[in-house]
């Protein structure tokens, strides 16, 4: 058996991908430790089997093809193949620190009874962010699946995640929990958290994580994405996936609990109120209104499937 697996899942960035690969081919590989790269491409239509072919002779490539679209697909079929008793995860714009691989092992090693782990994800700006973003990434960077649980490794508290751009799991905790197809992102769908799912169920039977706080990786973030139109999507999505976490008995108008209703008019309009200086409370008003809109909408679709 390998000792480790490490996993990308991707869709049409060819460029980026090269970069990341290029990179990865330059991480420190522990003497005696066995290694493989699962690289899953899930209906790329442009240079991604080109870039696959030019890195095949300098890492240790296994390319696979995953027709279902999306990520969780992508993802258990690297699951199927994958030889590594630790898999770790990353993404396919993202550049490892030359430790990475190493310090992520080590962690695995010294911490035989935890399920999963997860370092640092910093941003990799393609220009220099405005103002509001980077005074807010703490509120706002979970969109870009950005983390920092601090400068000492530890084992993680049971309401900490880490982000799927830097997760490993224990090959025996995803053959529990594979990754759910209702979760993560599916072509340009702005939905995520299928890395957070298995998290949560490991937690809840028991299981917990250690934070590897030296193991670190960039995330790419286009200019594109620099927009509160794409940081509302995100949190509209994740929104409504959250669903299940708000059951229980409430008053409702047209199936949606009032108090959802009533939050998310009192995020939108503090939002309002604070888009001209863009500070921490607009952060979070920001991040609630559209968590709201998109938990309304689940409640509604519910109602009208049932």
């Amino acid at each position: 058996m390998t000792d480790v697996t490490v996993a990308i899942c991707t869709w049409n960035r060819a460029a980026l991908l090269d970069k990341t690969l290029t990179q990865l081919a330059k991480v420190r590989v522990p003497a005696g430790l066995t290694w493989e790269v699962v690289v899953v491409d899930n209906n790329s239509a442009d240079g991604t089997a080109a870039v696959l072919a030019r890195h095949a002779g300098r890492l240790p490539l296994v390319p696979l093809t995953e027709r279902r679209q999306g990520h969780s697909h992508a993802r258990n079929r690297a699951l199927a193949v994958a030889r590594g008793k630790l898999i770790l995860w990353t993404d396919d714009d993202v550049l490892a620190d030359p430790e990475w691989l190493a310090r992520m092992a080590a962690a695995a090693a010294a911490h035989p009874d935890a399920d999963f782990f997860g370092g640092p994800v910093r941003p990799w700006f393609e220009a220099p962010p405005p103002a509001w973003l980077k005074d807010n990434l703490d509120v706002l960077g979970v969109c870009f699946a950005l983390v920092d649980h601090g400068p000492a490794s530890r084992r993680l508290a049971p309401a900490e995640r880490v982000v799927g751009a830097n997760v490993a799991f224990r090959k025996s905790a995803t053959d529990r929990f594979p990754f759910d197809p209702d979760y993560g992102r599916v072509g340009a769908k702005l939905t995520s958290g299928d890395d957070t799912r298995v998290q949560e169920q490991v937690v809840a039977a028991g299981g917990h994580g250690v934070w590897v706080a030296d193991a670190g990786v960039d995330h790419f973030l286009p200019t594109a994405r620099v927009t509160t139109a794409y940081i509302q999507g995100i949190f509209y999505w994740g929104g409504y996936q959250a669903r299940a976490a708000f059951d229980g008995p409430a008053p409702t108008l047209r199936g949606v609990p009032r108090w959802v209703l009533q939050a998310w008019f009192s995020a939108a309009v503090k939002r309002r109120l604070g888009n001209a200086r863009r500070g921490p409370a607009w952060a979070r008003a920001l991040r609630d209104e559209a968590k709201f809109a998109g938990l309304i909408r689940r409640f509604r679709d519910d109602r009208r499937a049932s």
